[in-house]
């Protein structure tokens, strides 16, 4: 039981510091950056989707480079179709960025470069 539990605590942990989310945990990461101030890149694709696998050095990139100002979550539509419904997502991946209040500012479908993302982000005022 013991080792269950210690398995389970490094799975989550691993998950979290991924950037992974599970359906629970969405809800509950986007209500703390709401809190921190911070806006939300939500990436909602698939593994093992190409351009959902080519993101993940741009979503690397946007945690580097906005870390104080932003949260970026990768959510696996396939095993969350809850926060898929949630954010009327179609096709994969799509990006939906929503600022501090949690309301949506911008949203892309596709496979969308860090040299695309960053002027929207300035021009969000960050």
């Amino acid at each position: 039981v013991m080792m269950k539990r210690m398995l389970v605590f490094v799975i989550l942990t691993f998950l979290a510091l991924s950037g992974y989310c599970l359906a629970g945990e969405v809800d509950a990461t986007l209500n703390k950056a709401k809190k921190d101030g911070k806006i939300v890149m939500l990436e909602l694709g698939s593994v093992g989707c190409v351009p959902c696998e080519q993101m993940k050095p741009v979503m690397e990139k946007l945690r580097a480079n906005y870390r104080d100002k932003m949260e970026v979550l990768f959510v696996d539509v396939s095993k969350d179709k809850e926060t898929s419904r949630k954010f009327g997502v179609f096709a994969v991946p799509t990006q939906v960025f929503l600022d501090r209040n949690g309301k949506e500012f911008h949203r892309h479908m596709g496979y969308y470069s860090y040299e695309e993302i960053d002027p929207v982000l300035k021009k969000a005022g960050f």
